[in-house]
């Protein structure tokens, strides 16, 4: 016989009357489910769990044990108005990740794509926007407006300050923080500091050749040549402008409000650009 409702919500669970989870959703043992929440088909909810609504998680997401979505945002200026959480298809919240509603003050919904991987103890903060396929390693933390692309790793306990934007395939090595932008296909370690290009990244998305290596030479201009930042991206616009993953890269640092880090001295960097 097929299983019922009753049959994959466990008894102890607290589901509010404005719940509405699609009919093969699964919620464990002493889960709280209150206010507007909305769970898609084929979704699991681990024991001791807490979303708190609005939040609207699409199919095939899993949301591990004593894991909280949905609770308000951490804003002085936040006075309990309606705001979201939002989340795609096959996303995975393990153990102990918080992710936070929207604020006014920003978009007023924190926004997740599809298939990311939260690890344990990961935090969102509000107004976040993750795009697909990202990989936040346990204990990462996002603050308040932070922007992921698509493809993005950051390691362990990698810390981002709020309105940073980190662009598609780059990565965040463990234990390193970003106060600035990270443009697309970087990879950074340390405090505000790059140190090359993602290339086992950039090998594995299944990037064309001579895409990279057009990203190495513009890595090159940018970085070690000792022009400055406007005349650095003339030139690689200049020799590589027809290339889609150059143009992105470009495009990324020129619409940068608060600037991008610099690159750091030693043979590490050479090894790894």
């Amino acid at each position: 016989m097929p299983l019922t409702m009753s049959d994959l919500i466990h008894p102890t669970a607290v589901i509010g009357p404005d719940v509405d989870l699609a009919p093969d959703v699964q919620v464990g043992p002493f889960t709280i489910l209150e206010g507007h929440v909305k769970v898609g088909s084929g979704t699991v909810i681990e024991g001791h769990a807490s979303l708190t609504g609005p939040i609207e998680l699409g199919r095939d997401n899993v949301v591990g044990h004593g894991a909280v979505l949905g609770k308000a945002p951490q804003h002085r200026g936040y006075r309990g108005e309606e705001t979201w959480v939002r989340a795609g298809n096959n996303n995975h919240f393990r153990e102990h990740v918080t992710v936070h509603r929207g604020t006014v003050q920003g978009r007023g919904e924190t926004k997740i794509g599809d298939r990311n991987l939260f690890m344990v103890g990961a935090h969102v903060g509000h107004d976040a926007v993750i795009g697909n396929d990202c990989t936040l390693v346990n204990g990462t933390l996002l603050a308040g407006h932070v922007e992921l692309a698509d493809q993005c790793i950051l390691s362990g306990y990698a810390a981002v300050q709020q309105r940073v934007r980190i662009g598609r395939l780059a990565m965040l090595g463990g234990l390193c923080s970003t106060t600035k932008d990270v443009p697309p296909f970087i990879l950074q370690q340390g405090y505000n500091s790059v140190s090359g290009l993602n290339i086992v990244g950039l090998r594995r998305s299944g990037m064309p050749p001579a895409s990279i290596d057009a990203l190495r030479v513009s890595f090159r201009i940018l970085y070690k040549e000792g022009r400055s930042q406007s005349a650095a991206l003339d030139r690689i616009e200049a020799d590589f402008g027809t290339i889609p993953e150059v143009v992105e890269f470009i495009t990324f640092i020129r619409n940068s409000v608060i600037g991008i880090n610099p690159v750091r001295d030693g043979a590490r960097v050479r090894r790894t650009y």
